[in-house]
């Protein structure tokens, strides 16, 4: 583990985090696995922007009731900008740079495993606990500029006033939670999945090991960079966490639910981006289950190349 200043852990995008990739790069190649580093563009700032974008969405549903096509364009192009930017497509804001530690697998296979787990520390932000928080947005955006075209076709009265106020106060709620995104503190460093990851690549020659800088946001970054095709690619997720559970709906990995079902649970990952699962724990105990359940995923895939090599 990183000491000293770095005991709680790097802050995504920051100088404290490249060191952080670099310590953990050597430590890789201590444990004999090359490690190389790949640096990746991103916006953090991209709650701020939402959150504009939310204020925004609010503001044309107010000019609705008095200057319908005002509202509309209002409401209409903060939807547009808000699905163009997403977690920070457009140039919007200050672009920083976050590095990965990629280790390539030694025996690669014809299904790859890939070990991901979080450099930086994460934040505390109540966002994170709302799933999908940016569909809700979307929606409440939608839904404002639907209704301010109704006034403008001449619809009025008290039930469009009343449907009106839903979605504004939705946004509200969501102007509030991106600002509190983008102004949290980040919360205290565990160390417990990037140790598990340099242990599962100095015990396994066949998983590929990444250790994504930016947290949740340089992975989803590092998921639409992937290549390889859904069926290709199994992913599995370290991270410190509390009870964990279970839950994969991906043929090759439907036969892990009996052999270590009580570790794993699905990975909080963009929906449909590639079969995955997480593995929560804390310490020691989180390094143990992960070289256990890499076990098991290795012995299913290797089952399943020479199943197919013989057919």
């Amino acid at each position: 583990m990183l000491r000293g200043s770095m005991d709680r852990g790097p802050l995504a995008c920051t100088d404290a985090e490249r060191r952080a990739a670099l310590a953990l790069a050597a430590r890789m190649r201590g444990a004999g696995r090359p490690a190389r580093i790949e640096a990746r563009w991103l916006r953090p700032g991209w709650p701020l922007w939402q959150a504009l974008f939310a204020a925004a969405g609010v503001v044309g549903a107010v000019l609705s009731v008095e200057h319908p096509t005002a509202g509309l364009i209002v409401g209409g192009a903060a939807l547009a900008l808000s699905l163009a930017h997403g977690r920070g497509r457009l140039p919007l804001g200050r672009a920083r740079a976050t590095q990965d530690v990629v280790a390539a697998a030694r025996e690669p296979r014809d299904v790859a495993l890939v070990v991901l787990a979080a450099i930086d520390r994460p934040r505390t932000a109540l966002l994170a606990r709302v799933p999908a928080p940016l569909a809700w947005l979307q929606a409440a955006l939608a839904l404002t500029a639907v209704l301010a075209a109704a006034r403008v076709a001449a619809a009025s009265g008290t039930w469009l006033g009343i449907a009106q106020l839903v979605p504004a106060v939705v946004l509200l709620v969501a102007v509030a939670g991106l600002l509190d995104a983008a102004g949290e503190p980040p919360a205290e460093s565990d160390a417990a999945a990037t140790d598990a990851a340099v242990a599962v690549a100095a015990r396994d020659p066949w998983t590929e090991i990444v250790l994504v800088g930016a947290g949740e946001l340089g992975l989803r970054a590092r998921l639409s960079a992937e290549r390889r095709a859904p069926e290709q690619v199994v992913l599995l997720w370290l991270e410190p966490g509390a009870k964990p559970a279970w839950r994969s709906a991906h043929p090759t990995l439907a036969a892990l639910a009996s052999d270590a079902g009580e570790h794993l649970r699905g990975a909080a990952l963009p929906a449909g981006a590639r079969p995955a699962l997480a593995l929560q724990g804390t310490g020691v105990e989180l390094a143990e289950r992960a070289t256990a359940v890499v076990d098991t995923i290795d012995a299913q895939l290797a089952y399943s190349d020479a199943a197919s090599s013989t057919k």
